[in-house]
């Protein structure tokens, strides 16, 4: 069920409530001007009936006069037009004489049954009249004014029908105009539901237009930034994703030159050396060649251990985050003399697991990386601490700054940025032209990288 018929169903139940309980209020009032005209008419039609009645008892010639004719005593078939009383006269007998022949038929306004049984409870508190006619103490017969409500309730019934057609068509426009204003106002959702198929579908450029209902136009700007949020993100995804193939292919290069270049070179001295030892004709000659052996091998653990040190710091699994950190920062110094560090690493590092060390470690890496190549600085800062849930990283410099552009497109700050969200954690930089860069890394020491 739409929400459209949902808004209509509720005003109907409100307006059939608010018809129910008026009907009621009009039935109650009908009853009270029920009472009221019928008490009315038949206090006037007592006091003339009564009045006629002590002027005729108190003749004893007119008694003789109509005992053979009781129905043209009271000649009450002229009061047809008292509607409300049904005013008949019995002889001593019980038998009726005269009737003023009050008649219930109304016609085309004859109200339903249903309408009669509620509106005639009301006749249960009016009691028939009787006034009995002696004279000279012989009963001459009786008047009975009985209470008629009937014509009273086919007014009332007339004009219900009046009331009741309006509060139809009240209800039918009320209802009209209630769907139309929601078809109205719920029109744009078709737009919004179209957006979100395109976003579904992968089309990032779907926008939506401003509406002019406020709440529709705060979805809309809301969805509007929410889709430019996603494309950006989508976007510095793919280029993310292309920078890291191009940094793999570039360190698979690097690599496969120190092995070529290197590895290569020291390999082909050994082999010349070992050749000149086994054509050696004296011990003085092959014990040259040997040493020279021993001078290439030396070399080449340097390198392996280099190339062993950039793909995976050795110090970080053997000795830990600590003395990982002081190494790498120490060797950073050696090369960048002219650079003073100042260093503050906390001590409680011990449990913190494998991959917030290593996170830890390369975003401190990136960070002195960056500083080599860009900061021109003179002063780098450096602080690791500890706190219960989180591992807090600050580096920063008074170089000169970076722009907006590098932010957004350089593949350091967005691997670190992504390495550190990637792990629940939250990256910031702060940087000013010619005031240096910031950077502040919470790490959650509890949390898990989501698979």
């Amino acid at each position: 069920m739409n929400l459209k018929i949902r808004i209509n169903l509720i005003i109907t139940l409100i307006l059939v409530l608010v018809m129910v309980l008026g009907a009621g209020m009009i039935i109650n009032n009908a009853r009270e001007d029920i009472r009221a005209e019928i008490d009315s008419t038949t206090s006037l039609a007592l006091h003339l009936l009564d009045a006629e009645i002590l002027q005729y008892t108190s003749d004893s010639a007119w008694a003789s006069a109509n005992e053979k004719n009781k129905a043209a005593i009271f000649r009450l078939q002229g009061l047809d037009n008292i509607r409300h009383l049904r005013i008949e006269f019995f002889d001593a007998g019980g038998r009726l004489q005269d009737s003023n022949n009050l008649s219930a038929n109304h016609g085309d306004q004859s109200p339903p049954l249903w309408f009669e049984i509620l509106m005639r409870k009301v006749s249960s508190s009016l009691q028939a009249t009787h006034r009995p006619i002696v004279v000279n103490n012989h009963v001459f017969g009786e008047l009975v004014i009985t209470p008629d409500p009937s014509y009273e309730i086919a007014e009332i019934w007339h004009d219900t029908l009046g009331l009741l057609s309006l509060g139809i068509l009240f209800f039918l426009v009320v209802n009209g105009l209630v769907y139309w204003a929601v078809y109205r106002a719920l029109r744009p959702l078709n737009k919004i539901l179209h957006a979100l198929t395109q976003l579904e579908h992968g089309h990032l450029h779907a926008r939506l237009p401003s509406f002019s209902l406020p709440e529709l136009s705060n979805i809309s700007s809301k969805f509007n930034a929410m889709a430019q949020t996603l494309e950006n993100s989508m976007l510095n995804n793919h280029r993310l994703t292309q920078q890291i193939i191009r940094l793999q292919e570039d360190e698979r290069k690097n690599i496969a030159r120190d092995l070529h270049d290197e590895i290569g070179q020291h390999l082909t001295a050994i082999n010349i050396d070992a050749s000149a030892i086994l054509k050696a004709n004296h011990i003085n000659a092959a014990h040259t060649s040997a040493m020279a052996i021993s001078e290439v091998v030396m070399q080449m653990m340097g390198i392996v251990r280099e190339m062993l040190q950039r793909l995976r710091p050795a110090t970080l699994d053997e000795l830990g985050l600590k003395p990982a950190l002081y190494e790498l920062i120490e060797n950073w110094r050696q090369r960048n003399r002219g650079i003073n560090v100042s260093t503050s690493i906390s001590s409680q590092l011990n449990h913190i697991s494998e991959t917030i060390a290593i996170t830890a470690y390369r975003i401190i890496q990136e960070c002195l990386t960056n500083i080599t190549k860009h900061a021109k600085a003179r002063l780098v800062t450096i602080k690791v601490e500890n706190t219960n849930d989180y591992l807090n990283l600050m580096v920063g410099d008074n170089g000169c700054g970076i722009d907006s552009n590098h932010v957004s497109q350089g593949f350091g700050l967005a691997g670190m940025r992504e390495r550190v969200e990637g792990l629940g954690g939250k990256f910031e930089l702060s940087s000013d032209q010619n005031s240096g860069v910031f950077v502040k890394v919470s790490l959650p020491i509890k949390s898990k990288a989501p698979s």
